[in-house]
C-alpha cells in the first residue's frame, strides 16, 4: 500500500483534485486561469484564493465544499471545480454550487439588481454531457427564444479535459493541455509557473502525508461503499429469489389443484359411465 500510495503522489498531476487544488492556491496562478478563461472581464486582481471553503445553503441542508473559491475586485465570485470522475450528475450539481456561490452575491439589505455575479467553472475528465464540445457555456434562456439569454449574472463553463479538438484559445487550451499532461509550449509563462508550482507541492513534505492519509480514506470509503453495494446487490437477489420462489409455489399449488379438478372431473365421468352400465344391466335383467 506505501509504495502504491508513494508511485501515486508521484505520478499524480493537476487531474487530480489534490494536486489541482493545492497549485490552484498561488495567487498568480489562479488569477491568470481566469484571466485566460474569462478575457472580457479584464480581471486586475482577486481575494487570495481560498482552498476547500465549505458553505450551506440552509442549516439542514447539503453542505458544498469548493476546490478554490475566490473574488475579484469588481466582487465577481469564481468557483473552480477539479471533477475526475464522472457520476452522472453533473447538472444539478453544478445547480447546487451555483445556488452557494449566489447566495454570497446577495448583501443583506441589498437591491437585487446589485447582486455580485457569480461564476462556476468545471474541469472535467469526461465529457459532461455527451455532445462532443470541448467547452460548454451555460447560461438560462427562454425557451420560446432560445436565443434569449436572461442576464441573472450566473454563468457555468466546463470544460472536456481530455477532448482533441482543439478549438478554444490556444491559452486555455494550454492549461487544458497541463491538466491532460500532454506535451505543452515550455515558452508559456502559465506552463512555467505550473510546472514550478507542481514541483512545490511534490516537495511538501506535510501535503503528501495528508494526500496519503486522504488517499488511504477514500481507498477504505470505496471498499465499504463497494461492500455496501454487494450486500445490497445481495438483498436484491435474495428478494427476487424469494419472489421466484413464491411464484413457483404458487404456480406448484395451481398445478396442484388443477391435477385435482382434472381428478374429480375423472371421478365424476367414470360414475357416469358406472350409472349407465348399471341402468344398462337393469334393463337387460327385466328383459
Amino acid at each position: 500500500m506505501n509504495e502504491f500510495l508513494r508511485k501515486k503522489w508521484e505520478m499524480a498531476g493537476l487531474a487530480d483534485d489534490y494536486i489541482f487544488n493545492k497549485v490552484m492556491l498561488d495567487y498568480g496562478i489562479c488569477l491568470e486561469v481566469l484571466r485566460r478563461i474569462l478575457p472580457d472581464l479584464h480581471i486586475k486582481k482577486i481575494k487570495l484564493p481560498n482552498n476547500q471553503q465549505e458553505f450551506a445553503v440552509a442549516p439542514d441542508a447539503k453542505a458544498v465544499r469548493f476546490d478554490i473559491y475566490t473574488t475579484d475586485e469588481q466582487g465577481n465570485h469564481y468557483d473552480i471545480e477539479m471533477q475526475v470522475a464522472d457520476y452522472h450528475n453533473i447538472a444539478k450539481r453544478i445547480r447546487y454550487y451555483q445556488t452557494a456561490s449566489s447566495m454570497e452575491a446577495y448583501d443583506k439589505g441589498q437591491p437585487y439588481e446589485q447582486a455580485d455575479d457569480s461564476y462556476v467553472i468545471f474541469f472535467c475528465n469526461f465529457d459532461p454531457f455527451q455532445l462532443g464540445q470541448q467547452r460548454y457555456v451555460l447560461h438560462k434562456h427562454i425557451d420560446e427564444i432560445p436565443k434569449q439569454i436572461i442576464e441573472d449574472g450566473q454563468t457555468d463553463i466546463l470544460f472536456d479535459v481530455p477532448s482533441l479538438r482543439h478549438d478554444i484559445d490556444p491559452k486555455v487550451q494550454a492549461f487544458l493541455d497541463m491538466i491532460a499532461q500532454r506535451e505543452v509550449e515550455a515558452t508559456d509563462p502559465l506552463v512555467v509557473k505550473l510546472k514550478e508550482r507542481i514541483a512545490v507541492v511534490k516537495r511538501n513534505r506535510k501535503w503528501r502525508s495528508e494526500y496519503v492519509r486522504r488517499s488511504v480514506y477514500k481507498i477504505d470509503q470505496e471498499m465499504r461503499e463497494k461492500k455496501i453495494r454487494e450486500g445490497e446487490r445481495k438483498i436484491r437477489n435474495g428478494k427476487r429469489e424469494i419472489l421466484e420462489g413464491k411464484r413457483e409455489l404458487l404456480e406448484g399449488k395451481r398445478e396442484i389443484q388443477k391435477s385435482k379438478c382434472e381428478i374429480k372431473e375423472g371421478q365424476d365421468r367414470l360414475k357416469e359411465k358406472e350409472q349407465l352400465i348399471q341402468e344398462r344391466e337393469q334393463k337387460l335383467h327385466e328383459n
